[in-house]
């Protein structure tokens, strides 16, 4: 465990490989090693840097109201501290919130997108489940995650998986920080990028599940005609959670394709 102080918080992370350094940045209530069943492979060709969102993990945070834009800071300044000028980003759900407003804020430290079930303006719809989110998050997080977990994976990986499921929501609930998921449930509500992602102007990959009932179809093709040079692909037998381990193999073989078009 590495942390650094900025911005007025502690940012805990992890900085490993070498070569083209792409950044991985996490969902709501998710922490850094979401990502490790990617990164463990990756880091053996690239840089890769992963860390904890302010409030979830092992990174602290403030009294502040949390913001989009307050999370793309943190990465920025988080950056800079590592002496890390330029690189692709990957986000998922919240984390594909950051990095396209990061995107939009730093386009000088940008070399490309790969932005993974996610959203780029609340919606009506949205923003019902949102509320549905946070009246649960309120209860406690066992709560939360019975209704989050039916969005994140199909019918058959619930039932194939639930005494694991069941396991994970527990130890979870131990370490849950719940103000920190509650700020970050808000930070959504405000988003509204979708008139400026035709400011990026990078090579972009915009992954979707093709049974995502959270962010649907519509709302990443939003994200993809929105940004120039922009690519759709949806994973078929896919809800929000993408790393699964029938995708791995295939999603690995994506970075790694579009990474080697990076220059």
């Amino acid at each position: 465990m590495t942390k650094i102080n900025v911005n007025n918080i502690s940012i805990n992370y992890e900085l490993e490989g070498n070569g083209k350094t792409i950044v991985f940045v996490h969902g709501l209530s998710d922490n850094m090693e979401y990502w490790k069943i990617l990164t463990n492979e990756l880091k053996k060709k690239y840089q890769v840097l992963i860390y904890d969102l302010r409030g979830h993990g092992n990174s602290t945070s403030d009294d502040e109201e949390i913001s989009i834009n307050l999370y793309q800071e943190d990465l920025y300044h988080l950056l800079k501290a590592l002496n890390i000028d330029n690189a692709v980003f990957a986000g998922l759900s919240l984390g594909g919130n950051i990095i396209m407003d990061f995107a939009i804020n730093h386009p000088e430290m940008l070399n490309g997108l790969i932005v993974m079930s996610s959203f780029c303006e609340q919606t009506e719809r949205l923003a019902k489940i949102f509320n549905d989110f946070e009246e649960e998050i309120d209860k406690g997080f066992v709560e939360f995650f019975d209704v989050i977990v039916p969005y994140t994976l199909t019918e058959d990986m619930l039932e194939k998986h639930s005494e694991t499921l069941k396991f994970i929501k527990h130890e979870t609930a131990k370490v849950a920080n719940i103000e920190g998921i509650k700020k970050g449930i808000k930070a959504g509500y405000t988003l509204n990028i979708t008139a400026r992602l035709c400011e990026i102007d990078v090579p972009t990959i915009v992954i979707a599940g093709a049974e995502d009932d959270l962010t649907d179809l519509d709302i990443q093709r939003k994200i993809s005609d929105n940004i120039k040079n922009s690519e759709l692909i949806v994973l078929e037998n896919t809800k929000h959670n993408l790393l699964v381990g029938y995708n791995i193999e295939n999603i690995l073989n994506i970075i790694n394709e579009f990474m080697s078009k990076i220059e």
